[in-house]
Formats: structure tokens, C-alpha cells, sequence
């Protein structure tokens, strides 16, 4: 992780996530990364895990960032590749063990 790294926990959907935002990686380039806590999969994300960069002209904060991924989610979370994701993981699978 880089020094210049600020980090935070969001809650979203009963669920942690991690934040970590490098504002300057680049000359006007910020770098964001993004874990779920539980190692499952989000809307942006079937890993659980990504790597963001984004152009910004000046450095953003992480309460921005918080906001823009919360936002993301949000926007992802209302697609039917999520909402068929979230329906048939709750379902039981009679041969799973």
C-alpha cells in the first residue's frame, strides 16, 4: 500500500468495504481500490476486489470517493445481472454439500 494512501471502511448493504485511495498515483490520476471484507462478489466486482483509476484535476478526498463508490453501487446493484446474482445465491442447491 502506498504511504499516501487513505483508507476507509464503508458499510453497504449490511456489508464492509474497504476503500483505499492513492489521490495522486499519477499526474492527474487518482487510484482507487476496492475489497470486500467477506470476499464475495458486488455489483461492480465478481471477485470482490477492484483496481480504479480515474483522471481528476485536483486530488479528491476519500468522503468523495465514498460517495462516488456508494453511488456506483447503488446504480450497478438495480442491473438484472445483480438482482439474478443476489436471487441465486440465496436460493438452497439440494446437491450442495
Amino acid at each position: 500500500m502506498d504511504t499516501n494512501a487513505q483508507t476507509k471502511i464503508i458499510q453497504w448493504n449490511a456489508r464492509e468495504i474497504s476503500l483505499s485511495l492513492v489521490p495522486d498515483y499519477f499526474e492527474n490520476v487518482a487510484h482507487l481500490e476496492i475489497r470486500s471484507l467477506d470476499k464475495q462478489s458486488l455489483p461492480i466486482t465478481e471477485t470482490g476486489y477492484r483496481s480504479h483509476f480515474f483522471h481528476s484535476e485536483k486530488a479528491p478526498t476519500i468522503e468523495e470517493v465514498t460517495d462516488m463508490v456508494s453511488a456506483w453501487l447503488n446504480k450497478e446493484a438495480k442491473t438484472k445481472r445483480w438482482q439474478n446474482y443476489e436471487m441465486e445465491s440465496k436460493q438452497l442447491d439440494l446437491f450442495e454439500f
